[in-house]
């Protein structure tokens, strides 16, 4: 989070890891939360303000039965909450006047939204919101229109050849596994394989807000 919001918590351990660079920089502060969950904070001196969950895992964390849940997770919180249906989740974002973005690698998995200072709040229940109430109970209805969107969506030749020469690389490994697809099996994901992917990896001690 940028912009006025160090933590002011009383509980946790704060670290601050990089002293101000110049007069006007100043240091990242690091607090780890009881529940294991690492906030880092910086002040800046703009009238915007990025925040966003980084999330320790990705393709590398799938199995053979389970590749593409990284991505298709990711892609289901674009579809919206039980709390905030798509339209609204739509139109809160536009009103704010916000960019939220979501991404799946093979080693993170990141959602993040810019906005202004004064709807920081609001962009943080956003986050918070997408990431622990992760729509898998969505896949039925959304995995067929995602699908598609894949199949549309022109991938760089070179994100193609880098994917390919790292799949050569890891091979059998998860580490192998492609990151721009297609994904072998994606269309036999179920609920139980997303919901089982989320339990593992979207926990407080993988997690850093920041």
């Amino acid at each position: 989070i940028t912009r006025q919001m160090r933590p002011r918590l009383s509980r946790g351990l704060t670290q601050v890891l990089a002293e101000p660079m110049a007069w006007n920089q100043a240091p990242v502060v690091v607090t780890t939360l009881p529940n294991g969950l690492k906030v880092a904070t910086k002040e800046t001196f703009g009238e915007t303000t990025s925040a966003g969950v980084f999330i320790n895992a990705g393709t590398r964390d799938e199995s053979r039965e389970t590749a593409g849940a990284a991505y298709l997770t990711e892609q289901l919180a674009f579809t919206g909450t039980r709390k905030r249906p798509k339209d609204r989740l739509a139109a809160e974002v536009e009103s704010m006047g916000a960019l939220l973005d979501m991404s799946a690698g093979r080693e993170q998995t990141s959602y993040t939204i810019s906005m202004c200072n004064k709807d920081l709040k609001q962009g943080v229940d956003i986050l918070t919101d997408l990431v622990t109430s992760c729509p898998v109970g969505n896949i039925a209805k959304e995995k067929e229109g995602i699908l598609k969107t894949m199949d549309e969506i022109e991938t760089p030749t070179r994100a193609v050849l880098d994917d390919r020469l790292h799949m050569c690389a890891w091979r059998d490994y998860a580490l192998g596994f492609s990151g721009v697809g297609p994904f072998d099996g994606i269309e036999g994901l179920t609920e139980a394989h997303l919901q089982s992917f989320v339990n593992a990896n979207y926990t407080a001690g993988n997690m850093v807000f920041a």
